[in-house]
């Protein structure tokens, strides 16, 4: 049967890949091994964005590395969603500064007031920390403080939030379907976002799509709804579908901290 498959590439790393060493994956081998026999996969599209290196500086060009050794796979296209930088406050739980640290005896939603820093020198310092929410309104307001426990400290801290891959996903999807291109979608994603779209696509192209769920996590029931299949990926799957160290017929090698 003619197959495509859509790969949400951070659902996929967060749901199954972060923390293993299974990175170096070969997404076309992964999907032969999730669905039965009979399927001849012609296309998989791969949705993702340029990683920043803000917090790790090698980010990017391991990233560049696996998207090369994706591109020698004949039946993969990728598509580049972006990354939204942004601030935003969140309640601490530990507070690292520079080589210096809080000492506290457990991890703990610290309170506001003062407390002692240690230094590599180990000299003590003091460090004064303020509470989550203020009594001015217009401070709360302005930092949308919701206070979770009293006196919970807030930090505002820089985050990188990915755009715009769920969107492509779900018209990528809809147009092939209407199109006629493929006979099964395999859609790895767990996210519910993507519930109206295989609806329309099992339903009114009377397409089958299976959904497979990256890592552990329990499919969602909307989803598992709409689905024509479930699948799972196991760590079994990742293993199996490893690329080589070196990409055969080429200089693409695997990243050495993966």
């Amino acid at each position: 049967m003619r197959t495509r498959v859509y790969v949400d590439g951070f659902n996929l790393y967060y749901g199954a890949l972060k923390g293993t060493s299974f990175k170096w994956l070969n997404l076309v081998a992964l999907s032969y091994r999730v669905l039965p026999s009979g399927h001849t996969i012609e296309k998989l599209k791969y949705f993702t964005a340029k990683v920043s290196g803000a917090s790790d500086a090698d980010a990017p060009a391991r990233q560049q590395i696996y998207l090369n050794a994706l591109r020698t796979l004949p039946e993969v296209e990728i598509c580049f969603g972006s990354f939204l930088a942004k601030t935003v406050w969140r309640p601490l739980v530990n507070l690292p500064i520079a080589e210096r640290r809080i000492d506290a005896p457990v991890p703990v939603t610290l309170p506001a007031g003062t407390f002692d820093v240690s230094s590599p020198d180990q000299q003590i310092q003091t460090l004064p920390v303020g509470s989550y929410a203020s009594r001015n309104r217009a401070v709360n307001k302005r930092y949308k403080t919701a206070r979770p426990s009293p006196d919970a400290v807030i930090a505002e801290v820089h985050t990188m939030e990915e755009k715009g891959s769920d969107v492509s996903l779900a018209v990528h999807l809809l147009n092939d379907a209407w199109k006629n291109l493929f006979d099964v979608a395999v859609v790895v994603s767990n996210d519910t976002d993507l519930i109206t779209p295989i609806r329309m696509v099992t339903m009114e192209r009377g397409k089958v799509v299976y959904v497979v769920c990256p890592g552990r996590w329990s499919v969602a029931p909307k989803l598992q709804n709409v689905a024509s299949h479930v699948r799972h990926i196991r760590q079994s799957m990742l293993r199996d579908a490893q690329f080589p160290h070196r990409v055969p017929g080429t200089n693409i090698a695997k990243p050495a901290s993966w």
